[in-house]
């Protein structure tokens, strides 16, 4: 009796990990937004970084506050990352999809979060 219970749990649990696969894959415009924000963050472009975002965007990040994540974050971008998809929420009418960034110098990974407008980022934070 316990073979076949145990059977049915795992092909139940099997079908539903391959259906939130399907429902939940990686959106490829927001790994290009993705890359393109991390890219102004190696450089320490403010001004690219700002070209990325809507208006709610720019006016949320200053100079000083955008300095200050690429002076910490930044050289370790440069020196290479990998991101890895997670997953994706429903938040206030926005899609919101979270990243695991891992870094080649062997330190902490980060989260990310990234919230796009169209085409444009409306939130970006590197936790």
């Amino acid at each position: 009796m316990y073979l076949p219970t145990a059977r049915y749990v795992l092909l139940t649990a099997g079908l539903l990990l391959s259906f939130g696969s399907v429902a939940d894959s990686e959106p490829a415009p927001a790994r290009q937004m993705l890359s393109q924000l991390m890219g102004a963050i190696a450089s320490q472009d403010y001004q690219q970084f700002m070209q990325l975002g809507n208006d709610e965007f720019q006016a949320g990040i200053s100079q000083p506050q955008f300095d200050e994540v690429a002076q910490v974050v930044g050289m370790r971008v440069e020196q290479g990352y990998q991101a890895q998809y997670l997953t994706s929420l429903q938040q206030q009418g926005y899609r919101v999809d979270l990243w695991k960034i891992s870094f080649t110098d062997g330190g902490d990974d980060s989260l990310a979060r990234l919230v796009l407008d169209g085409e444009r980022a409306a939130g970006f934070l590197l936790q």
